[in-house]
């Protein structure tokens, strides 16, 4: 998911100015810029810019982050959390990308390699005895 592909144009485009209040579903790529407060789904690639606030579950097959969300994200492909990034809630990617002054605070899973999730050891199972 390269910045080169267009994915950061967006084929659907939720301006600074513009304010969401409700669900935003998509079957191309979408760019948010402004506010939305809602659920936000989109079957292809998610675009969340530095002005970008989001309040809200979100749903896409890869995403960049760079603005604030709050709320839970699902994606399926690659997610990307920018150095502006803010994320407070759950997350759930097939690959990761942590850059250097993004915040996250939640929970994350993540798929290994054959498409499982890896489930926590046990804390007893780590004790030495």
């Amino acid at each position: 998911m390269e910045k080169k592909d267009g994915m950061q144009n967006g084929e659907s485009i939720v301006g600074p100015s513009v304010k969401i209040d409700g669900d935003l579903k998509s079957q191309g790529n979408l760019r948010i810029d402004g506010t939305v407060t809602g659920k936000v789904k989109t079957s292809q690639n998610l675009f969340v810019g530095e002005s970008a606030k989001i309040s809200a579950d979100v749903e896409a097959e890869n995403a960049i982050i760079s603005g604030i969300v709050q709320g839970n994200v699902k994606v399926s492909g690659a997610l990307v959390l920018g150095k502006t990034g803010r994320l407070v809630g759950d997350m759930s990617c097939g690959t990761l990308q942590v850059e250097e002054g993004a915040y996250f605070g939640g929970k994350c899973t993540m798929k290994d390699v054959n498409g499982g999730v890896i489930e926590p050891i046990e804390e007893s199972a780590t004790k030495k005895k």
